[in-house]
């Protein structure tokens, strides 16, 4: 690479940087007035520059690649200059921003037909509502351009894909992560969604992602109570003095009374993780909007539970390194549990019977019954509403559910499943949303669904799926951990190295620590609160800088979940 094309992504890293703390306008959408506190980096201007005389066509599209970089929190109107007419009337910058890796420069070269094309290792996409896709390992971004001269004798673009590439660096620089919250069906909790929105419209957006409603794959177990026709009027969102007002049009207010509280709690618990925001106000065309209750409703449903797990295959607690056996039926050999969502708790779900039952299991010593009969099943999950989550290995497109209190069984018909064979399953918090662990061909895959459910908490549906990880690591077993992570015992894809990861839904991954001989995995709430099993039955916990013994000769470590 040239040192001119080395040299615009040092300019372009530096402009970030002061970016960072300005304000400018979203990528796509009618402006809208946010005012923030004082930034030492206020009054900052970039000023990309526009196509250098005598160009070649090389340098032509490095100087764009910058222009349009720098350009992402502005109008695109100086990249817009390295394009012919006609490509810049029809070119759209906001449907996709392509990012790709800081590890390397993009490489730019000729095509046999004379288009230039630049080559990066991809890092992941964002489409135009905000929503992250992280790239597969070995993924290459690739983008064509086609130059002709104008009538001066300039090389300028003449045909190129809509969208932009820009660096990692200047996406998590420009870009904010942000949780949308939606209702769960009941409205008694939040449902997350990660989206990521340009920091200097981040609240503005994120109210109207909320307007919007949830992803498609998420509608069906989530919903907003923001109707679709609402919008913001010309104040928009401000936020002053710590206080974030946000105006709505007039057909808010004659919204139903339970509808105006949701919206209040969806509104003011996605705005109160924006920077500078302490509390909400909302407003209807400037006049205080009637909220006559406020609701803090939880996005992660999930106390401080005790460690549960199986000692000499019965079931038993950890706690300050001391192991509890609770008394048990002979004969149910178990081999996995699911405690409920209590403390201490009632009852767990244990798979035993050679991975042919899932038994109702006492906690207090009463004994065990079976709940669910099959020929090989996956571990059990149990969410919030007691119910218990298996399927077969070779799943045959079915997935089953089992209340504990009312001995409701429930067998739905999941299309994406065919084929697969499941490794675990894991029930998120609020109990909306599900992660399958699934391999195909010895291929691993991470999906989450949602879970369409009735106001009395009974599921009905399992929605469309959402691949995600992108096969990364070959994962073998998952715990819920925040809001849209999880963590994930796996291998590196064709090594034998093992470890804990976390992987997003709408947010990138990362490694965690890396561990030997690791069989199981538990989480309850943040990365500290991981716990594994190795081959050696010994449970390990994460304190944030490495791994430390907490039990010995237990087994199938579980947290409710």
């Amino acid at each position: 690479m040239t040192s001119r094309k080395t040299r615009w992504i040092c300019t372009l890293v530096a402009l970030v940087i002061a970016l960072a703390g300005c304000a400018g306008l979203p990528v796509s959408g009618e402006p809208q007035r946010v005012s923030r506190p004082d930034s030492p980096n206020a009054g900052v201007i970039i000023d990309p520059q526009g196509p250098a005389q005598d160009s070649s066509p090389e340098n032509l599209v490095t100087d764009f690649l910058r222009a349009s970089g720098a350009s992402v929190a502005g109008d695109f109107s100086v990249a817009r200059q390295f394009l012919t007419p006609e490509a810049a009337a029809r070119w759209n910058p906001a449907t996709e921003l392509r990012i790709y890796q800081d590890t390397q420069n993009p490489a730019v070269s000729q095509t046999r037909n004379g288009a230039i094309r630049v080559s990066a290792a991809a890092a992941g996409t964002l489409d135009d509502r905000g929503r992250y896709t992280s790239a597969t390992p070995d993924a290459i971004l690739n983008a064509e351009f086609s130059l002709v001269k104008n009538a001066e004798g300039q090389w300028r673009i003449a045909t190129l894909d809509d969208g932009i590439m820009i660096p990692s660096s200047i996406f998590q620089s420009l870009y904010a992560e942000t949780i949308l919250y939606f209702l769960t069906p009941d409205r008694a909790a939040l449902v997350p969604e990660a989206r990521w929105y340009l920091n200097s419209s981040q609240a503005v957006s994120a109210v109207e992602g909320l307007i919007g409603g949830p992803s498609q794959w998420l509608a069906t177990g989530a919903h907003s109570a923001l109707p679709a026709e609402a919008s913001l009027t010309t104040r928009g969102v401000t936020i002053t003095d710590g206080v974030a007002h946000v105006d709505f049009s007039a057909d808010v207010a004659t919204l139903p009374e339970a509808d105006r509280i949701a919206m209040e709690a969806q509104v003011s618990k996605t705005l109160m993780n924006v920077s500078g925001v302490q509390s909400v106000k909302l407003t209807s065309q400037g006049a205080e909007l009637d909220i006559p209750e406020k609701r803090d409703l939880s996005s992660y449903p999930y106390s401080s539970y005790t460690l549960t797990g199986l000692s000499n295959g019965l079931p038993a607690t950890v706690s300050s390194g001391t192991v509890t056996q609770i008394s048990a039926p002979e004969g149910l050999a178990l081999t996995a549990i699911a405690p409920s969502y209590s403390d201490p708790a009632s009852w767990a779900a244990g798979l035993g019977n050679g991975g042919q039952t899932i038994y109702n299991v006492s906690l207090s010593g009463d004994g065990a019954s079976p709940m669910i009969q099959g020929t090989n099943l996956v571990a059990p999950s149990v969410d919030r509403h007691g119910w218990v989550w298996t399927t077969e290995r070779e799943a045959n497109a079915k997935m089953q559910a089992f209340h504990r209190d009312s001995g409701q069984h429930v067998v739905f018909d999941v299309s994406w499943l065919q084929g697969l064979t499941v490794r675990d399953i894991a029930v998120s918090r609020e109990g909306a949303r599900m992660v399958v662990v699934a391999e195909r061909d010895g291929q691993a895959q991470m999906i989450a669904a949602a879970i369409a459910r009735d106001t009395a908490g009974v599921p009905i549906e399992i929605g469309e799926p959402l691949r995600f990880g992108q096969s990364q690591y070959d994962v073998a077993d998952v715990a819920w951990t925040s809001e849209v992570r999880v963590a994930a015992l796996a291998r590196n894809q064709g090594t034998s190295t093992s470890g804990v990861v976390t992987v997003g839904l709408g947010v990138p991954g990362a490694p965690l620590a890396s561990a030997d001989n690791v069989v199981a995995i538990a989480a309850g709430r943040g990365t500290d609160s991981v716990v594994i099993q190795n081959a050696n039955n010994d449970l390990l916990s994460y304190d944030g800088a490495g791994w430390r013994v907490i039990a010995e000769d237990v087994t199938a470590p579980a947290y409710p979940g």
